[in-house]
């Protein structure tokens, strides 16, 4: 499980922050935790109130998780 989970963390690494494409999301602190249950769960938390950019956030996490095989994950804000 341990293993797993390092290996998501990876890919969430590899999600840009739209708004400032230099970081990914995990370095601006918007993943918050990652749970491996019964199936993968992203939690995720706006930088600021009202962010606009947290659905293609949200959309652009399931993307590259779905890419690496992980078809099933939610993403919870």
């Amino acid at each position: 499980m341990v293993d797993l989970q390092h290996q998501i963390w990876q890919i969430l690494q590899c999600v840009e922050d739209p708004e400032i494409p230099y970081l990914n999301v995990v370095e601006m602190g918007i993943v918050r935790e990652v749970k491996v249950n019964n199936g993968i769960e992203v939690v995720i938390t706006p930088t600021y109130s009202g962010c606009p950019a947290m659905k293609t956030i949200e959309e652009d996490i399931q993307e590259a998780l779905a890419e690496n095989g992980f078809h099933e994950a939610i993403v919870k804000t």
